[in-house]
């Protein structure tokens, strides 16, 4: 029965080490070293891929990745004589290929953490715990719900803070004005590690 028990708890440390809801750590495009760039109709453009993973959001970058989307941090900057609008009269280019970054709403759904499934936590709420022959102590009441919560309170708020980081770097519609430069985050489907450009479109 020892054994057993022993064995219970080493696989429940196992689980709970690999399987725990993980703090969003924030992209901050406006820190990030860009590695790549390109200057078309003077709209010069500053890019990143794996920004996820390079912030620790290790999560989210593996469901970034399962998902096939590709999260960039850009830095653009309008060296034009006019106003541009990414969506209206500018927009994302892959060589001469047009493609069309996705919202942050979508961006949010497709690669959040999943709050629900730390509800399975709760199964650990029978497991009892006596030490010496002592009447079994119901550890699993504390420990089941308290991990389940503790996790999906982190989860929850995680994500949160990652829509809220996307809203915030949206750059999709917005008006950058004559010599501005903005800082964006945006997200692609169904795309490769290829050279990015911003062109005028009419």
């Amino acid at each position: 029965m020892k054994r057993i028990l022993l064995f219970s708890l080493f696989i429940a440390c196992i689980l709970l080490l690999s399987s725990c809801a993980q703090s969003y750590y924030a992209l901050s495009p406006e820190k990030t070293t860009y590695i790549a760039s390109n200057n078309l109709n003077d709209i010069n453009l500053h890019y990143r891929y794996d920004i996820l993973n390079e912030s620790g959001n290790r999560k989210l970058s593996k469901k970034e990745k399962k998902q096939n989307i590709k999260i960039v941090a850009v830095k653009i900057i309008n060296n034009t004589d006019h106003i541009i609008n990414i969506g209206n009269n500018a927009a994302f280019f892959s060589g001469n290929t047009l493609i069309y970054p996705m919202d942050a709403i979508s961006i949010r759904n497709n690669i959040k953490q999943s709050v629900p499934s730390y509800l399975w936590y709760l199964l650990l709420s029978p497991l009892t715990f006596s030490f010496n022959g002592s009447d079994p102590a119901p550890i699993g009441l504390l420990l089941g719900p308290g991990i389940a919560g503790g996790n999906m309170l982190v989860a929850g708020t995680a994500n949160k803070s990652f829509y809220n980081e996307l809203t915030k770097y949206d750059i999709l519609n917005r008006d950058i004005q004559v010599g501005e430069t903005v800082y964006g985050i945006v997200g692609f489907r169904d795309l490769d590690y290829v050279p990015l450009s911003i062109r005028l479109i009419e």
